[in-house]
């Protein structure tokens, strides 16, 4: 009753405008941890070589309950003690974003986590439910309802089922409910089965290879913008297209003869990057929005790492040597923090890479494929003149050869492929 007391007077501040919805917010969190920790009849300790507090699961006494904080511990214990509410996923999911802006590096994460949450889950039944009435059947159900509605792959669910799942795991954590319901899932439908694509779709072949680069080459001499040769470096380097936008001068070690590859370029949407959350990382450098883009919904910025959050350092090859010994010697003035393949005002990006690739592929009368497919070629070209695996996983940057050898395609004409399996019977 008296904390009843204590909400209403509380309610009369915040319409008087004495205090903020945040601190009203605060309080009552507090007021509800006081009593929680009043009717929870177990004591509550605290586990010093764990740095952690844990007590009797009120429904069962022989589990625990621990948690890092005495807080978050009473926020685990309110369900078992406050009456049901009508809480659902829908309801929290805000919430969960902004907590998981805290725990992730990567602002394209969280756009991606928007994008599928607005396709596949926002304003659907289930959804809905008040969290504590969701049973592990309900769960079965839409789960597997939704992957046949869409077809979906197993690799298209696993991306799309980090929320849900999180979002469960955040509902158990913050207090919303006891268990959680969600690992039990189980999914009986078929996937779809994708199979892998074929080369022709994957990589440039020997002749598109020396088609493009001769094309490129040709460009370059007539406008003599570095651009139309980031995409013959590419072929021989085999970057992400976000770390080759942004590759500076002080990146290319020209004595030893190789490049770090240490941050990327990605594309970001603009509505995201304004959230508060990330000034901290705007004012210390670890983004850097790049110049002319006002009034953009999609902005272009830097990242102070690579997508997988290591740094690599590959060797330039000689036919890579000879372009970067040309570019240096015509920008004699080029500073350490330079992008390499920048001109004048102007800086690589991704969407120009795809624009020279097509403009290239469309004068040698051949299928555009777009940046990352430079990529494969690269690795595929590795793999058919004999480099060991382990080599080109390091290269590419990949933290297991499993995700290499996806990347690892017949890069020769059928011709090429045909002398090939002529000498491997010829005797």
């Amino acid at each position: 009753m008296q904390t009843e007391i204590k909400k209403s007077r509380l309610e009369n501040l915040f319409i008087d405008g004495t205090i903020d919805d945040e601190t009203v917010a605060n309080i009552e969190k507090m007021l509800t941890r006081k009593k929680v920790e009043k009717l929870h009849k177990y004591k509550i300790l605290y586990n010093e070589k764990r740095d952690a507090w844990y007590t009797a699961n009120p429904q069962d006494y022989n589990k625990r309950i621990q948690r890092k904080t005495l807080g978050e511990l009473l926020d685990a214990l309110k369900p078992y003690y406050i009456e049901s509410t009508s809480t659902c996923l829908q309801d929290i999911f805000e919430e969960w974003l902004d907590y998981k802006r805290t725990i992730t590096d990567s602002p394209n994460t969280i756009c991606a986590h928007r994008k599928h949450w607005k396709r596949f889950f926002d304003g659907t039944d289930f959804f809905q439910i008040p969290l504590q009435e969701i049973k592990v059947s309900d769960i079965n159900s839409w789960a597997n309802q939704l992957i046949k509605k869409y077809n979906l792959s197993s690799h298209a669910w696993q991306t799309i089922k980090t929320i849900p799942k999180q979002m469960f795991e955040y509902a158990k954590d913050h207090g919303y409910i006891a268990t959680n319901p969600f690992p039990e899932l189980r999914v009986t439908v078929k996937f779809r089965q994708v199979s892998k694509p074929t080369s022709e779709t994957q990589v440039y072949n020997t002749d598109e290879y020396h088609k493009i680069i001769e094309d490129l080459w040709k460009s370059y001499d007539k406008k003599h913008e570095p651009r139309f040769l980031s995409i013959v470096c590419n072929f021989l380097m085999g970057l992400r297209a976000g770390e080759l936008c942004a590759l500076r001068w002080r990146d290319l070690d020209m004595k030893k003869w190789e490049i770090s590859i240490v941050q990327e370029m990605v594309h970001m949407n603009a509505a995201e990057l304004s959230n508060p959350y990330y000034d901290v990382y705007k004012a210390s450098g670890q983004i850097v929005i790049l110049p002319s883009q006002e009034g953009r919904k999609g902005v272009y910025v830097l990242l102070d790492h690579t997508k997988t959050h290591t740094e690599r350092v590959i060797p330039v090859v000689h036919k890579a040597q000879e372009i970067f010994k040309l570019l240096k010697t015509n920008a004699p003035d080029a500073k350490p923090d330079d992008f390499i393949f920048g001109y004048g005002s102007k800086y690589l990006n991704l969407r120009s890479i795809n624009s020279i690739l097509e403009y290239a592929c469309k004068h040698i009368s051949t299928d555009v494929k777009r940046s990352h497919k430079l990529r494969k070629t690269y690795a595929s070209r590795l793999n058919a003149a004999g480099l060991p695996l382990d080599q080109i996983r390091a290269c590419l940057g990949h933290s297991n050869t499993a995700t290499t050898l996806g990347y690892i395609y017949n890069p020769l004409t059928p011709e090429e492929s045909l002398s090939i399996m002529e000498k491997a019977f010829s005797s």
